[in-house]
C-alpha cells in the first residue's frame, strides 16, 4: 500500500482503540460521548483506506468504497438504541455485505468458497436458529424475525465471496479472515440483543468488527 493508505489505516487503528475504550467501561457520560465521535471516525477512515489501498480495478474499487460507506451509515444508526435505528443500521450493513460480495467476486472465484460455507454452516448452527432468531421474533414479530434472517443469508454470501479469492501468495487470504471476524461480530450483536449478554460485552462486538472491516478491505484491494 502507499503511504496515503498506511497512514489512514493507522489513524483508523488508532480511532478504534479509543472506541474499544468507550465501550470496555460502564458507560459513563464521557465514554459516550467519545464513542460518539470515535466510532464514526474509525470507519470514516476506513473508507479513506477503501478508496486509497492497492491498484483494484474501478468497479472493485467503487464496490468497496460504497461498502465502506454503508458501515459508516450502519455505525452512525446503531448510535441509537431504538428499533427504527436498529432497523436502519441492519439495513445500511446489510446493502455493505453485498457491496464486499460485488468486489470480491469482481477479482475472482475459487473452491475455496466452500470454507466460507462450511464456517457459515457452523455459525449460524451456534444458537442462531435456536436462540437468536426465536428471540428476534419475540422483540418485533415475523417482520424483524424475517429481517434477521435475510442478514444472515447476506452476511453468509459476503463470507463466502470472501474466501473464494483466498489465496496464500496475495493479501487476498485478509478478506477471508476479516469477513469471518465481521461476521463473527454480527452474530455477538445479534445473541446480547436477543438472546442474552455474552462475555466481553460491547467490546466484544466492536474488536472484531473493526478489524473485520480492516481486513476485508485491505484484502480485497490488495488481491
Amino acid at each position: 500500500m502507499d503511504a496515503v493508505a498506511v497512514a489512514l489505516l493507522v489513524a483508523a487503528a488508532a480511532a478504534g482503540f479509543v472506541n474499544w475504550w468507550a465501550v470496555s467501561g460502564p458507560g459513563s457520560v464521557l465514554q459516550r460521548r467519545v464513542e460518539s465521535v470515535a466510532k464514526p471516525l474509525t470507519m470514516t477512515l476506513l473508507v479513506g483506506v477503501a478508496a486509497t489501498a492497492g491498484s483494484p480495478g474501478g468497479g472493485v474499487r467503487v464496490a468497496l468504497v460504497v461498502g465502506a460507506v454503508l458501515g459508516l451509515v450502519g455505525d452512525v444508526a446503531l448510535l441509537g438504541d431504538s428499533e427504527p435505528r436498529f432497523m436502519a443500521g441492519l439495513g445500511a450493513f446489510a446493502l455493505g455485505h453485498l457491496a464486499y460480495a460485488a468486489a470480491a467476486l469482481q477479482v475472482g472465484w475459487s473452491a475455496w468458497a466452500l470454507a466460507g460455507v462450511a464456517f457459515m454452516a457452523v455459525l449460524l448452527a451456534v444458537r442462531f436458529v435456536t436462540r437468536i432468531l426465536p428471540g428476534a421474533k419475540r422483540e418485533g414479530g415475523s417482520v424483524l424475525a424475517g429481517a434477521v434472517t435475510f442478514y444472515g443469508a447476506v452476511i453468509s454470501v459476503m463470507v463466502i465471496t470472501a474466501w473464494a479469492i483466498f489465496d496464500t501468495a496475495t493479501p487476498a487470504w485478509l478478506a477471508a479472515v476479516g469477513a469471518m471476524s465481521f461476521a463473527v461480530s454480527d452474530w455477538v450483536l445479534g445473541h446480547t440483543k436477543f438472546a442474552g449478554p455474552l462475555p466481553g460485552g460491547r467490546l466484544a462486538v466492536m474488536v472484531p468488527y473493526h478489524l473485520g472491516q480492516a481486513l476485508l478491505i485491505v484484502g480485497v484491494a490488495l488481491a
